[in-house]
């Protein structure tokens, strides 16, 4: 797996729960100001001007911190709130499309792409993406229902594709060790950061997690 692109290893989703008053919204921008480098991830089904005045927050306070906002699948509102990312899942642009619109601005936008199989993640990386978030790997309570696939399919993605790999589902302080191990770059998290008493907190140790897993792998 290639390390070219420096994304942070952590990337947290805030979703429309943290946006339902100023105080979700402040504790996103904490993180950002107490996990060190790390990615708030806005996947927020919020009205248009909502998401933006929340991503342009969250773009300036990860511009001072050295973190990454990335937005879902509004590359619109991801240049014009000076994201550092997008994010692609399913019913998105294609990340052709996606290059197009992000082509005609000045920054440099980063695609990422959701993917949940070894074939589609063949597929993203063929067409672009800088970087796959890869899942489910275990089941998780906001996807009653479905399966998790196991460290096995990060594994199995690892061997085929040579962008970097977050893992999505039911990654914390107890499984991270083991999605690096099976290759993944870092991880895309939510409950284990906002179910917790004190949410930068426990995304700074997840993070320090992330990083020391990295670094013990790339040893080896």
């Amino acid at each position: 797996m290639s390390d070219s692109i420096e994304i942070p290893r952590l990337h947290v989703l805030v979703s429309e729960r943290q946006l339902e008053s100023a105080v979700g919204l402040e504790t996103a921008v904490r993180v950002l100001e107490r996990a060190g480098p790390v990615a708030v991830h806005l996947r927020a089904r919020v009205e248009a001007n909502r998401l933006y005045e929340a991503a342009r927050r969250l773009a300036e306070r990860a511009g001072e911190t050295r973190g990454w906002l990335v937005v879902n699948g509004r590359p619109d509102i991801a240049l014009a709130a000076s994201a550092h990312g997008v994010q692609l899942g399913r019913g998105a642009l294609s990340i052709g499309e996606t290059k197009r619109i992000a082509g005609a601005g000045d920054a440099e936008l980063r695609i990422g792409a959701s993917v949940h199989g070894v074939r589609e993640a063949e597929g993203a990386a063929d067409d672009g993406a800088d970087y796959l978030v890869l899942g489910t790997i275990h089941p998780t309570p906001s996807h009653p229902g479905t399966k998790g696939e196991g460290p096995e399919i990060i594994r199995a993605t690892a061997d085929r594709v040579s962008i970097p790999i977050l893992a999505i589902g039911g990654v914390g302080i107890e499984t991270a060790d083991e999605a690096m191990a099976a290759g993944a770059y870092g991880a895309v998290v939510a409950s284990a950061v906002w179910d917790r008493t004190d949410p930068p907190g426990a995304a700074r140790e997840l993070r320090e997690t992330l990083d020391a897993a990295a670094e013990d792998y790339e040893r080896t």
